[in-house]
C-alpha cells in the first residue's frame, strides 16, 4: 500500500474515531463530504509556517477544539515538519474561553511504543495531558 493510500485510511479511522466520541467534525482531509482543515497559525515554531492537520472537530461535551493527525512511519515522527505540526497543534487555545485544543495523533498499532517514546523526548510534559495517542486497527504491521 502506497504511503497516501496510509495516510488517508488513518485519517478515516480517525475520523471514525471522532465520530464515535460525539465531536462535531468541521473539516477533514481527504474525506468525502468534508471540506480539507484550514492552516493554524504558527507562532514561532520550527519553519514558522502556519500548519493544517488532518482533521478539525469540536468537542461540545468540554467545550474544547480537537485537533487530528495521522502518522504512518516512524521516520515521519520526528521529521522537523512533525515536530512543528505538534508545537503548532499543541499552542492553540480558543481565543474565548482560553481552553487548549486537544491532539489526537493516530498511528499504526505496532508504532505506539515509538511515539511515546518520541513524546517524551520532544514534547514538554506540561504538554502530556493534552495529547491523545490512537492506535489503529486498521493498519496493523
Amino acid at each position: 500500500m502506497r504511503s497516501n493510500d496510509r495516510h488517508q485510511l488513518l485519517v478515516a479511522e480517525i475520523v471514525e474515531v471522532f465520530q464515535q466520541e460525539g465531536f462535531i467534525i468541521l473539516a477533514a482531509a481527504g474525506v468525502s463530504g468534508y471540506s480539507a482543515p484550514k492552516r493554524l497559525p504558527n507562532d514561532g515554531y520550527g519553519d514558522q509556517e502556519p500548519k493544517a492537520p488532518d482533521v478539525y472537530c469540536f468537542d461540545e461535551k468540554n467545550n474544547q477544539h480537537v485537533i487530528g493527525i495521522a502518522k504512518e512511519e516512524e521516520a515521519e515522527f520526528e521529521s522537523e515538519h512533525s515536530l512543528t505540526q505538534y508545537n503548532v497543534f499543541l499552542d492553540q487555545f480558543d481565543r474565548t474561553t482560553g481552553v487548549q485544543a486537544k491532539l489526537f495523533v493516530i498511528v499504526p498499532s505496532s508504532k505506539i511504543a515509538q511515539f511515546n517514546t518520541l513524546i517524551t523526548h520532544y514534547i514538554h510534559r506540561d504538554y502530556w495531558r493534552s495529547i491523545v495517542l490512537v492506535s489503529s486497527k486498521s493498519l496493523v504491521e
